[in-house]
Protein backbone atom coordinates (compact mmCIF):
# COMPACT_ATOMS: atom_id res chain seq x y z
CA UNK A 1 0.00 0.00 0.00
CA UNK A 2 0.88 3.43 -1.07
CA UNK A 3 1.65 5.83 2.02
CA UNK A 4 2.24 9.88 1.47
CA UNK A 5 2.67 11.61 4.44
CA UNK A 6 0.14 13.77 5.72
CA UNK A 7 0.66 18.02 5.50
CA UNK A 8 0.69 18.07 8.90
CA UNK A 9 1.56 21.62 9.36
CA UNK A 10 3.17 22.61 5.90
CA UNK A 11 1.79 23.83 2.84
CA UNK A 12 2.74 21.14 0.06
CA UNK A 13 4.09 17.55 0.32
CA UNK A 14 6.91 16.33 -2.37
CA UNK A 15 8.38 13.26 -2.35
CA UNK A 16 10.83 10.27 -4.19
CA UNK A 17 9.26 7.25 -4.95
CA UNK A 18 10.95 4.01 -5.90
CA UNK A 19 12.36 0.69 -4.24
CA UNK A 20 15.06 0.49 -2.47
CA UNK A 21 14.76 3.94 -1.19
CA UNK A 22 16.34 4.39 2.03
CA UNK A 23 19.42 4.93 0.51
CA UNK A 24 18.01 8.01 -1.51
CA UNK A 25 20.10 11.61 -0.68
CA UNK A 26 17.36 13.20 -2.49
CA UNK A 27 15.44 14.20 0.98
CA UNK A 28 18.55 15.99 1.89
CA UNK A 29 19.20 17.42 -1.69
CA UNK A 30 15.07 19.00 -1.45
CA UNK A 31 14.49 19.81 1.97
CA UNK A 32 17.65 21.72 2.10
CA UNK A 33 16.75 23.84 -1.05
CA UNK A 34 13.44 24.14 0.83
CA UNK A 35 15.05 25.77 3.86
CA UNK A 36 17.04 27.85 1.41
CA UNK A 37 13.84 29.81 0.18
CA UNK A 38 12.51 29.48 3.07
CA UNK A 39 9.24 27.33 1.63
CA UNK A 40 7.18 25.67 3.57
CA UNK A 41 7.25 22.49 1.78
CA UNK A 42 8.46 18.73 3.00
CA UNK A 43 9.66 16.38 1.13
CA UNK A 44 10.17 12.35 1.58
CA UNK A 45 11.37 8.78 0.53
CA UNK A 46 8.01 6.78 0.24
CA UNK A 47 8.67 3.06 -0.55
CA UNK A 48 6.84 2.01 -3.75
CA UNK A 49 7.39 -1.27 -5.90
CA UNK A 50 6.84 -1.53 -9.77
CA UNK A 51 3.32 -3.19 -9.77
CA UNK A 52 2.31 -0.31 -7.32
CA UNK A 53 2.98 2.14 -9.93
CA UNK A 54 -0.80 2.55 -10.43
CA UNK A 55 -1.70 2.92 -6.72
CA UNK A 56 1.19 5.24 -5.97
CA UNK A 57 -0.11 8.07 -9.02
CA UNK A 58 -3.61 8.06 -7.72
CA UNK A 59 -2.09 8.75 -4.51
CA UNK A 60 -0.14 11.70 -5.89
CA UNK A 61 -3.79 13.23 -7.35
CA UNK A 62 -6.18 12.29 -4.28
CA UNK A 63 -3.63 13.94 -1.79
CA UNK A 64 -1.95 16.92 -3.84
CA UNK A 65 1.65 15.68 -3.66
CA UNK A 66 3.06 18.67 -5.32
CA UNK A 67 6.35 16.83 -6.48
CA UNK A 68 7.57 13.90 -7.21
CA UNK A 69 10.54 11.95 -8.28
CA UNK A 70 10.57 8.51 -9.44
CA UNK A 71 13.69 6.09 -9.54
CA UNK A 72 13.62 2.87 -10.23
CA UNK A 73 12.14 0.73 -10.47
CA UNK A 74 9.28 3.17 -11.37
CA UNK A 75 10.65 5.05 -14.68
CA UNK A 76 8.72 3.19 -17.23
CA UNK A 77 6.00 1.82 -14.62
CA UNK A 78 4.39 5.03 -13.81
CA UNK A 79 4.32 6.39 -17.93
CA UNK A 80 0.74 4.87 -18.50
CA UNK A 81 -0.97 6.74 -15.84
CA UNK A 82 0.26 10.36 -16.01
CA UNK A 83 -1.45 12.91 -18.37
CA UNK A 84 1.91 13.67 -20.73
CA UNK A 85 4.84 13.71 -21.32
CA UNK A 86 7.54 16.37 -22.38
CA UNK A 87 9.25 15.32 -25.62
CA UNK A 88 12.68 14.17 -23.14
CA UNK A 89 11.06 11.99 -21.29
CA UNK A 90 8.79 10.57 -24.46
CA UNK A 91 12.07 10.15 -26.37
CA UNK A 92 14.05 8.79 -23.43
CA UNK A 93 11.00 7.03 -22.49
CA UNK A 94 11.62 7.24 -18.80
CA UNK A 95 10.29 10.07 -16.14
CA UNK A 96 12.45 10.55 -13.05
CA UNK A 97 10.57 13.78 -12.11
CA UNK A 98 6.61 14.85 -11.90
CA UNK A 99 5.09 17.80 -12.17
CA UNK A 100 1.53 19.67 -11.62
CA UNK A 101 0.88 21.79 -15.28
CA UNK A 102 -2.09 22.91 -14.39
CA UNK A 103 -4.97 20.18 -13.93
CA UNK A 104 -2.46 17.37 -15.69
CA UNK A 105 0.47 15.39 -14.42
CA UNK A 106 3.20 15.73 -16.46
CA UNK A 107 6.29 13.23 -16.17
CA UNK A 108 10.02 14.13 -17.22
CA UNK A 109 13.18 13.18 -17.39
CA UNK A 110 16.24 15.89 -15.90
CA UNK A 111 18.86 13.51 -15.67
CA UNK A 112 20.85 14.61 -18.98
CA UNK A 113 20.30 18.23 -18.05
CA UNK A 114 21.23 18.13 -15.06
CA UNK A 115 24.55 16.49 -16.36
CA UNK A 116 25.15 18.62 -18.40
CA UNK A 117 24.77 21.97 -16.25
CA UNK A 118 26.78 20.17 -14.02
CA UNK A 119 29.63 19.72 -16.39
CA UNK A 120 29.55 23.57 -17.58
CA UNK A 121 30.24 24.83 -13.82
CA UNK A 122 32.70 21.78 -13.54
CA UNK A 123 34.58 22.97 -16.74
CA UNK A 124 34.10 26.28 -16.69
CA UNK A 125 34.23 26.58 -20.04
CA UNK A 126 31.90 25.80 -23.08
CA UNK A 127 31.48 22.37 -24.59
CA UNK A 128 32.10 23.64 -28.19
CA UNK A 129 34.58 21.24 -29.44
CA UNK A 130 34.98 18.67 -26.77
CA UNK A 131 34.56 14.79 -27.80
CA UNK A 132 32.90 13.19 -25.28
CA UNK A 133 32.93 9.19 -24.58
CA UNK A 134 30.27 7.91 -22.13
CA UNK A 135 30.99 4.39 -20.94
CA UNK A 136 27.76 2.36 -20.84
CA UNK A 137 24.35 2.23 -22.70
CA UNK A 138 21.83 2.93 -19.46
CA UNK A 139 19.17 4.86 -18.74
CA UNK A 140 21.77 7.57 -17.27
CA UNK A 141 23.69 7.44 -20.15
CA UNK A 142 21.09 7.41 -22.85
CA UNK A 143 19.81 10.56 -20.97
CA UNK A 144 23.23 12.27 -21.05
CA UNK A 145 23.92 11.24 -24.80
CA UNK A 146 20.37 12.81 -25.37
CA UNK A 147 21.39 15.79 -23.77
CA UNK A 148 24.82 16.26 -25.29
CA UNK A 149 23.61 15.77 -28.95
CA UNK A 150 21.86 19.10 -28.13
CA UNK A 151 24.69 20.58 -27.23
CA UNK A 152 27.76 21.81 -29.60
CA UNK A 153 30.22 19.18 -28.83
CA UNK A 154 32.32 17.98 -31.39
CA UNK A 155 31.51 14.10 -31.12
CA UNK A 156 29.75 11.57 -28.68
CA UNK A 157 31.37 8.08 -28.61
CA UNK A 158 29.69 5.88 -26.33
CA UNK A 159 31.00 2.54 -25.39
CA UNK A 160 29.66 -0.76 -24.03
CA UNK A 161 29.99 -4.05 -24.23
CA UNK A 162 26.86 -4.57 -26.00
CA UNK A 163 27.08 -3.24 -29.63
CA UNK A 164 23.34 -3.16 -30.39
CA UNK A 165 22.56 -1.65 -27.26
CA UNK A 166 25.32 0.95 -27.84
CA UNK A 167 23.76 2.00 -30.91
CA UNK A 168 20.66 2.23 -29.52
CA UNK A 169 21.73 5.10 -27.15
CA UNK A 170 24.30 6.72 -29.75
CA UNK A 171 21.35 7.19 -31.93
CA UNK A 172 19.80 9.76 -29.29
CA UNK A 173 22.76 11.98 -29.49
CA UNK A 174 22.38 12.93 -33.17
CA UNK A 175 24.81 13.05 -36.54
CA UNK A 176 27.44 13.64 -34.15
CA UNK A 177 27.02 10.46 -31.99
CA UNK A 178 28.86 6.79 -32.47
CA UNK A 179 29.83 3.59 -31.41
CA UNK A 180 33.32 3.29 -30.43
CA UNK A 181 35.52 1.10 -28.43
CA UNK A 182 38.16 1.60 -25.71
CA UNK A 183 40.78 2.50 -27.97
CA UNK A 184 38.98 5.41 -29.41
CA UNK A 185 39.18 7.07 -25.79
CA UNK A 186 42.65 8.50 -25.99
CA UNK A 187 41.65 10.72 -28.63
CA UNK A 188 38.57 12.35 -26.26
CA UNK A 189 38.65 15.16 -23.82
CA UNK A 190 36.30 14.15 -21.46
CA UNK A 191 35.54 10.39 -20.65
CA UNK A 192 32.15 9.48 -18.39
CA UNK A 193 31.58 6.61 -16.41
CA UNK A 194 28.03 5.56 -16.72
CA UNK A 195 27.77 1.97 -15.35
CA UNK A 196 27.65 1.31 -11.70
CA UNK A 197 31.48 -0.29 -11.52
CA UNK A 198 32.95 1.29 -8.42
CA UNK A 199 30.38 1.70 -5.71
CA UNK A 200 30.97 1.21 -2.49
CA UNK A 201 29.74 -2.20 -0.89
CA UNK A 202 29.58 -3.62 -3.31
CA UNK A 203 31.72 -6.61 -5.15
CA UNK A 204 32.75 -4.79 -8.36
CA UNK A 205 33.99 -1.59 -5.49
CA UNK A 206 37.71 -2.19 -6.96
CA UNK A 207 36.63 -2.26 -10.65
CA UNK A 208 37.48 -0.42 -13.25
CA UNK A 209 34.91 0.27 -16.18
CA UNK A 210 37.72 1.27 -18.46
CA UNK A 211 41.29 0.44 -18.59
CA UNK A 212 43.66 3.11 -17.02
CA UNK A 213 45.62 2.86 -20.06
CA UNK A 214 43.52 5.07 -22.09
CA UNK A 215 43.22 7.69 -20.28
CA UNK A 216 45.71 10.61 -19.50
CA UNK A 217 46.44 13.75 -17.89
CA UNK A 218 44.69 15.47 -20.69
CA UNK A 219 41.56 14.82 -19.87
CA UNK A 220 38.39 15.18 -17.35
CA UNK A 221 37.67 11.88 -16.36
CA UNK A 222 33.74 12.22 -14.77
CA UNK A 223 32.13 8.82 -12.29
CA UNK A 224 28.51 9.28 -11.72
CA UNK A 225 29.30 6.98 -8.62
CA UNK A 226 29.48 9.09 -6.14
CA UNK A 227 29.52 7.09 -3.33
CA UNK A 228 32.54 6.81 -2.64
CA UNK A 229 33.59 10.19 -3.78
CA UNK A 230 36.11 8.89 -5.20
CA UNK A 231 36.19 5.83 -6.67
CA UNK A 232 39.13 3.63 -7.93
CA UNK A 233 38.69 5.33 -11.77
CA UNK A 234 38.51 8.59 -10.17
CA UNK A 235 41.78 7.63 -8.16
CA UNK A 236 43.95 6.43 -10.69
CA UNK A 237 42.60 8.75 -13.57
CA UNK A 238 43.84 11.70 -10.47
CA UNK A 239 46.94 9.55 -10.44
CA UNK A 240 47.56 10.29 -14.34
CA UNK A 241 46.99 14.42 -13.94
CA UNK A 242 43.37 13.77 -14.85
CA UNK A 243 40.80 16.58 -14.11
CA UNK A 244 38.40 14.58 -11.89
CA UNK A 245 34.58 14.88 -10.36
CA UNK A 246 31.94 12.18 -8.80
CA UNK A 247 28.56 12.27 -10.36
CA UNK A 248 27.48 14.07 -7.00
CA UNK A 249 27.12 17.30 -9.66
CA UNK A 250 24.67 15.47 -12.14
CA UNK A 251 22.95 14.47 -8.32
CA UNK A 252 22.28 17.69 -7.48
CA UNK A 253 21.68 19.38 -11.20
CA UNK A 254 18.66 17.27 -12.07
CA UNK A 255 17.12 17.59 -8.58
CA UNK A 256 17.30 21.53 -8.91
CA UNK A 257 15.99 20.97 -12.45
CA UNK A 258 13.06 19.33 -10.30
CA UNK A 259 12.59 21.64 -8.12
CA UNK A 260 12.28 24.70 -10.56
CA UNK A 261 9.08 22.66 -12.23
CA UNK A 262 8.00 22.48 -8.90
CA UNK A 263 8.18 25.59 -6.86
CA UNK A 264 9.25 27.87 -10.03
CA UNK A 265 12.21 29.16 -8.29
CA UNK A 266 16.35 28.55 -8.77
CA UNK A 267 18.18 28.14 -5.98
CA UNK A 268 22.02 28.38 -4.79
CA UNK A 269 24.03 25.13 -5.29
CA UNK A 270 26.71 25.95 -2.93
CA UNK A 271 24.95 25.38 0.52
CA UNK A 272 23.48 21.82 -0.93
CA UNK A 273 26.89 20.94 -2.34
CA UNK A 274 28.68 21.15 0.81
CA UNK A 275 25.66 19.44 2.85
CA UNK A 276 25.13 16.52 0.33
CA UNK A 277 28.96 15.93 0.56
CA UNK A 278 28.95 16.00 4.12
CA UNK A 279 26.58 13.26 3.96
CA UNK A 280 28.65 11.15 1.33
CA UNK A 281 31.75 11.50 3.56
CA UNK A 282 29.77 9.93 6.12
Amino acid sequence: MVEFPEVNGYEFIAAVVGKPIAHSLSPLIHNTAFRQEKLNWSYHAVEVSQNEASECITAVREKNIRGLSVTMPLKEAVIPYLDGLTETASKLNAVNCVFWDGGDLIGDNTDGDGFVNALKLQLNEPLNGKTVAIIGAGGAARSIINSLGDNPVKEIIVVNRSNPKAEKAAYLGGPNARVGSYGDLTACDIVVNSTPLGMAGTSEEAMLPVPVEFLSSTQTVIDLVYNPIETELLRQAKGLGARTFSGLGMLIHQALLQFLLWTGLNTSIEGIESVVSDAVGR
